[in-house]
């Protein structure tokens, strides 16, 4: 399908955090707006609040993506499938995930909430737009072609689990939004000359060598020599788990020097609510 250029294009970081509940950032989820469809990537921690604090509600979204199933990612799905189905939702909504997502939607959504649906069927709500179209992403393909853009995948290595990055091209753009993990080799000409990139930068390489899960995310290095090898323009570093663990409100920013000193683009410290103008 060919891709025509969109009148907007915006991209929205929702949640700038990860799994601690840190006040300030909400989990990892963000938003990118073609035009006047919205698509939603991983769905954490407050997602739905920070997606109407955009100005965008739930029930307009139709396409979600997920980039794996660690619960950080995935929390507020239940909620953002619910309110949209309370509130109407008018297209179907689509559920696009690693291997194992149809599992955890088949039994996330209806088996423990199967009182309150049951009350608002039998109050006259119709069941019609509540269960989503689940479609498992197994191979690093185009899997999604509709009017105006374009989904590829790619899989990082994190901590055993399947676990993908989208690349979004419409209109000449292209943006890049992982999940966590190390890329492989190919991820450099996958995202070759992206727009943007919005990457996990979870902490610097001491920190990160300091814990259990480290190996299971990039360093600032390598993020930076991976933006510089693939001719990124714009990145955006999201996750920003060591803060959450040391409380350093710094520590972001540090990272974001290190990146610097191997990438000559643009980088952009995530915070809830940031935007980038792509148009």
């Amino acid at each position: 399908m060919t891709e025509t250029p969109t009148t907007a294009l915006r991209f929205v970081l929702l949640g700038s955090g990860a799994v601690r509940n840190n006040p300030r950032r909400a989990g990892p989820s963000q938003i990118l707006q073609l035009g006047a469809r919205t698509l939603l990537f991983d769905c954490g921690r407050s997602a739905c609040m920070r997606l109407a604090q955009a100005g965008v509600q739930a029930e307009s979204v139709d396409r979600l993506f997920l980039t794996h199933l660690h619960f950080d990612h995935v929390t507020d799905v239940p909620y953002f499938v619910f309110v949209g189905w309370n509130n109407g939702r008018q297209s179907p909504l689509r559920l696009y995930g690693p291997e194992g997502t149809e599992h955890f939607a088949s039994r996330i959504i209806r088996p423990p909430f199967q009182q309150d649906i049951a009350s608002r069927v039998g109050h006259g709500k119709s069941e019609s737009g509540l269960d989503p179209e689940v479609i498992e992403v197994k191979e690093a393909s185009l899997f999604l072609q509709e009017e105006g853009y374009s989904v590829s995948a790619a899989f990082t290595d994190h901590g055993g689990m399947p676990s993908l990055a989208y690349r979004v091209d419409t209109g000449g753009r292209r943006i890049v939004i992982t999940g966590d993990g190390t890329p492989g080799e190919d991820f450099i000409d996958y995202s070759r000359d992206a727009d943007l990139m919005v990457c996990e930068c979870s902490g610097t390489a001491e920190f990160l060598a300091q814990q259990p899960w480290g190996a299971w995310h990039l360093t600032p290095e390598g993020l930076g020599e991976l933006a510089s090898a693939a001719g990124v323009k714009r990145l955006v570093i999201k996750h920003l788990v060591m803060e959450d663990i040391t409380g350093d409100r710094t520590a972001a920013h540090r990272m974001a020097e290190t990146i610097r000193d191997h990438f000559g683009g643009e980088v952009m410290v995530g915070e809830d609510g940031l935007e980038v103008d792509l148009s």
